[in-house]
């Protein structure tokens, strides 16, 4: 068990899902692998123990994650004061930040005292009533593997699956930078539980529609190169999605395919929505993406960040060249 996992609020965390009798997993909105299969994990984990466990996204599920929940949908937004008020703990993934929790912050504040959060983003508001955040964790999915693994929850195929699919996720398949023994460790033991890498990967990075290309090439056509090629800036315009037939859900990792380019050292994704535009951030090694993000009101960690706004999309760009123009020069 890593030094993170025996502090006071870890055991904290461990405690109070273990002896809550029903319990209800929330992430983020846009929902990724990680917080997805966190979510899915936990409450399959939680059930096999006999815990009665719910989960809800505000968001819908991405056509790649459906597969983590089986045939059950997860509650949705509506669903949130019902579920919360019947349940002994309400546990938040992914996220410690109202910002990213659309629509329900007034009815979390309410109810902060039976709120965990289990996180590994530097960026967090006062959510829970306990709050472990661990920005050395790879993965929300790590941290979750750890907590089952104290309360000697059940882990059959599907939990490790789930869990797998997290930590490989959020890690870009174990590239990125944070990818570290600790990560490794948990996803050895994953797949000694059952999790087949190849299977999940083809689920997840082998099953996209071809609308979704449609809007990649699009993206990709439209790209913008600043400051000697270090900048990449993406847009995507709601008449693209029309245009490709895509869907609001099907842009995840679209940013990553800019830092393909070997001088670019930060890339931009703007996305326009029909009620703001959201912002992805990423960087190599030099420039904090989390601290540009912050400027905005968004957060992150150091290389992959993001935000939301109001402004229109050419402004929105503008600003966020310029942030990103005064780290570079």
């Amino acid at each position: 068990m890593c030094e993170k996992c025996v502090s006071e609020d870890f055991q904290t965390i461990v405690e109070r899902l273990g002896s809550a009798g029903t319990f209800l997993v929330l992430t983020h909105a846009r929902p990724d692998g990680d917080g997805l299969g966190t979510m899915a994990a936990l409450v399959a984990a939680g059930r096999a123990a006999g815990k009665t466990a719910h989960m809800l996204v505000s968001d819908s599920v991405p056509p790649r994650y459906k597969f983590l929940f089986d045939t059950e949908r997860p509650a949705r937004a509506d669903d949130f004061a019902k579920l919360a008020d019947e349940s002994d703990l309400i546990v938040i993934v992914d996220t410690c930040a109202f910002a990213q929790l659309d629509g329900l912050t007034d009815a979390l504040r309410a109810r902060r005292n039976k709120i965990i959060v289990i996180d590994h983003h530097a960026t967090a508001d006062d959510v829970g009533s306990v709050q472990w955040i661990d920005t050395s964790a790879a993965a929300v999915g790590v941290m979750a593997g750890e907590i089952i693994e104290s309360l000697d929850w059940p882990v059959d195929d599907h939990i490790a699956e789930a869990l797998f699919a997290a930590v490989a996720s959020d890690t870009g398949w174990f590239r990125f930078s944070n990818t570290d023994p600790r990560a490794l460790r948990s996803a050895a033991g994953l797949i000694e539980r059952g999790a087949q890498p190849d299977l999940i990967y083809n689920r997840i990075y082998q099953s996209d529609r071809p609308e979704r290309l449609r809007l990649l090439q699009r993206a990709l056509a439209g790209m913008e190169l600043r400051c000697q090629n270090r900048l990449a800036v993406m847009t995507i315009h709601k008449s693209d999605f029309d245009a490709a037939g895509a869907r609001a859900n099907e842009t995840e990792n679209f940013i990553n395919e800019t830092l393909r380019i070997k001088t670019v050292e930060v890339a931009v994704l703007l996305v326009e929505g029909p009620d703001c535009v959201r912002v992805s951030l990423r960087s190599r090694e030099m420039i904090d993406v989390a601290s540009i993000a912050a400027r905005f009101g968004g957060g992150g960690h150091a290389r992959a960040a993001g935000l939301r706004t109001e402004e229109n999309l050419e402004t929105a760009k503008q600003q966020l060249i310029n942030a990103c123009l005064e780290k570079l020069i």
